[in-house]
């Protein structure tokens, strides 16, 4: 039926034709917005028969155009590689999630970390509740200092400083003691059977993780990473602020910024492991994780969904530039799904991955088959993807 054949192609090219039409309006909706200097946006999907990325803006301040090729600082996505580093090497056999911290980490940095009401409980904390966000431990990045005297009259976040004092160099050590000395746990690690468990995002949790695969193989994190993950995918263009892949120079990234104001923290960020990548090798990262060609039992894809919690609503003011309510966790992913009361016309399909607080997104929409990824690099726009994300849902639909 060679006539039939070509009135399908021509409707789905017409179909195709109108997504992307939507697609690109979505975009220049998003670089229209104040303070949003540069925009990029991908959706992939399943099978790849339909591929699509857009960018808009300046990549820097002299004007360089942003293109879907461009490197991005990619912020708390990192959270997804590094959950799938540390199941890969649960795979085989290095760790275990049941692993206690204080067992797989020096005194140095383990020592009083989470003292709760006077109580030591550090060694309840287990590679399972880093992963989860379940250990109560405070962010060493955004949450504020203990109401305490012996902490001094320096009350700002470590965010805070960084934005006004300017860039520094951070270790693991230094993140313990800040933790220690100056801020306060949330809760007491969670019993994790129980039916109702209580979340908490927490940089440091995975600062901690960082720590314990570069202790269990005697080998920095960029070389772990690259063993694992990097180098099996051949994802050459991710990399550690500082690593870059094939050698130097290191290839330029899109301006971060704070309102209108371009930050710099080269020091800090190769210091705490966020990485650098494209919308490109995000997307081919993240289709190897959901069709189980990364991990060596597909099942391990499965198990990090396995058990999902639900975010709180905020009450503190760093709590507000955190995933909250509605959004879920298991181990290194979220789930963002949009309570139907809040779309009950046009329910918007549930979505798996992560995001971060410079506005970054990296998705799967199992029930389209979608995979979505996108940036805004601006610090103050960590809760815009889960604004965008459904726009982009639509968007595909409508065409």
């Amino acid at each position: 039926m060679p006539g039939a054949r070509l009135i399908w192609h021509v409707r789905r090219k017409m179909n195709e034709t109108r997504i992307v039409r939507h697609l690109d309006a979505l975009l220049d909706g998003l670089i229209d917005r104040k303070e949003i200097h540069s925009a990029v946006l991908s959706v992939v999907s399943e099978d790849g028969a339909f591929r699509w990325a857009g960018a808009r803006g300046a990549m820097s301040p002299d004007g360089t155009p942003m293109l879907p090729a461009t490197p991005w600082f990619i912020a708390s996505i990192t959270k997804l590689i590094i959950a799938t580093t540390v199941m890969r090497m649960v795979e085989d056999g290095e760790l275990a999630l049941e692993d206690r911290l204080v067992d797989r980490l020096a005194a140095s940095v383990t020592d009083r970390l989470h003292v709760l009401d006077g109580e030591d409980r550090t060694d309840l904390i287990t590679v399972e509740h880093l992963l989860s966000h379940t250990s109560g431990l405070a962010d060493f990045i955004e949450d504020y200092p203990a109401t305490r005297r012996d902490v001094g009259a320096d009350r700002r976040s470590l965010v805070e400083i960084l934005m006004e004092d300017g860039d520094r160099e951070w270790s693991l050590k230094d993140t313990a003691r800040w933790v220690r000395e100056r801020l306060a746990p949330h809760f007491a690690p969670q019993p994790l059977s129980a039916r109702r468990v209580r979340i908490r995002y927490s940089d440091t949790n995975y600062q901690l993780l960082v720590g314990i695969m570069e202790a269990r193989r005697d080998a920095p994190f960029f070389q772990i990473l690259g063993d694992l993950i990097l180098d099996p995918l051949g994802l050459e263009n991710t990399w550690l602020p500082g690593h870059p892949r094939g050698g130097d120079p290191e290839p330029d990234v899109a301006a971060l910024y704070a309102g209108d104001e371009v930050v710099r923290f080269p020091s800090f960020l190769a210091s705490i492991a966020d990485m650098n990548s494209t919308c490109e090798d995000l997307g081919r990262f993240f289709r190897a994780v959901v069709g189980g060609r990364l991990f060596r039992d597909p099942v391990t894809w499965q198990r990090m969904q396995g058990r999902w919690r639900q975010f709180s609503l905020p009450l503190d003011r760093a709590a507000l530039r955190q995933p909250s309510w509605p959004v879920e966790y298991g181990l290194g992913v979220m789930r963002f799904r949009l309570p139907r009361f809040l779309t009950p016309f046009r329910p918007v399909p549930q979505v798996v991955g992560h995001t971060g607080s410079t506005g970054t997104w990296l998705f799967h929409a199992p029930a389209p088959g979608l995979f979505l990824t996108g940036a805004v690099n601006q610090i103050t726009a960590g809760a815009l993807p889960f604004r965008v994300v459904p726009r982009v849902l639509r968007a595909v639909a409508d065409g």
